[in-house]
């Protein structure tokens, strides 16, 4: 059995097959995952820098004999980045686990149906309506191909996948439950 064939059985199956792994981990998943490291190691040395700070401020009371910076004004500002890169870090780290848990489950989304090719489209893009799946060109700088699918627009920039789609037949459209990323189109 060749790869191609191998990949359509498990997604005919319902199944991601791991050749399949990386439309999932792309580049951006990579560069949440570094995001994610860099903002833990910027919570350790913000922690660190504003320990500091305290002692700086106690050390200066001592010299000087009286008050004149409180400990807990010195670290407002750093305590404001440790929140910032605390949100930061939680929700790249939340669009990394999301991917994982799509890979891990390896389960798609099949939407079967007529495919409705609308050709060029002029101005803007249509709207989701009465069809399942549309398929359709517009010119925005250069011409790019749409799908539309269930309300869910993807550009198909993989030359790949948009040869293998063909309007006016019936398609079957898989694609990951969580983060909706398309990950294959075969034929009905």
């Amino acid at each position: 059995m060749t790869a191609d064939a191998e990949v359509e059985l498990a997604n005919r199956n319902g199944r991601l097959h791991p050749s399949q792994r990386g439309k999932i981990l792309d580049f951006n998943f990579w560069v949440a995952a570094v995001l994610v490291v860099a903002g833990i190691v910027g919570l350790v040395a913000l922690v660190v820098k504003a320990t500091g700070d305290v002692g700086d401020a106690n050390q200066l009371n001592e010299v000087t004999g009286k008050t004149t910076f409180s400990p807990v004004v010195m670290l407002i500002p750093g305590l404001l980045l440790m929140v910032l890169a605390l949100a930061l870090t939680g929700w790249f780290a939340f669009v990394c686990r999301r991917r994982l848990a799509e890979v891990r489950d390896g389960r798609l989304v099949a939407v079967t149906g007529w495919t409705h090719d609308l050709g060029e489209v002029s101005g803007k893009h249509p709207a989701p309506g009465q069809y399942p799946i549309y398929l359709y060109s517009i010119m925005e700088r250069i011409r790019f191909t749409y799908l539309l699918v269930n309300g869910q627009r993807y550009r198909l920039d993989d030359a790949k996948l948009r040869n293998r789609i063909r309007g006016e037949r019936t398609n079957i459209v898989l694609s990951t439950p969580r983060t909706k990323i398309l990950v294959n189109v075969l034929p009905g």
